[in-house]
């Protein structure tokens, strides 16, 4: 599999780099050896960029480039965050590459999603966006869908009845 992480982010943790240098590392390993593999997904939150598949809470942290470019730097374990994730999984993801993928103003992006093996639903894209193709930038992109709950209950009006 391609590496599609820069491998940088001195601007994350700055104080203990030394020390989370070699947990990114492992944590980098052993997310692009998911990839493929069947997973339960829980969530993602895209103010704090993580999510979590299988249990593992993942962040994954930008670099920062030069402060107004930016790209997917890597990715590491995370205890230490205020994401709210559901308690059992709301779908069963394989992790894939995604590159080349030309969008309004984009000259192709590259990075990673999280699609849903029952539907091809995209849960979750986090990479770097080539805008103009000289405008690198960082993305993480959480992307729900109707959950099952709702729709068991049929419809329900702005007072929270249904039509039952």
């Amino acid at each position: 599999m391609k590496d599609l992480f820069s491998g940088n982010s001195q601007d994350y943790n700055a104080d203990a780099w030394p020390a989370t240098k070699a947990t990114e590392a492992m944590a980098r390993t052993h997310f692009q050896n998911l990839t493929g593999l069947e997973l339960d997904y829980y969530g993602a939150d895209a103010g704090d960029h993580t999510f979590k598949v299988d249990d593992i809470v993942f962040k994954v942290l930008e670099d920062p480039n030069d402060g107004y470019r930016s790209c997917l730097g890597t990715i590491d374990y995370t205890d230490e965050h205020n994401s709210i994730f559901f308690r059992t999984p709301v779908a069963r993801v394989r992790i894939e590459t995604y590159e080349g993928r030309n969008r309004e103003y984009s000259q192709g992006d590259q990075g990673y999603q999280l699609v849903d093996i029952t539907d091809g639903h995209v849960w979750l894209e986090f990479g770097t966006d080539n805008t103009d193709d000289y405008y690198p930038c960082f993305v993480f992109r959480h992307m729900p869908k109707a959950t099952p709950l709702k729709a068991s209950l049929g419809d329900i009006d702005a007072h929270g009845r249904t039509d039952a």
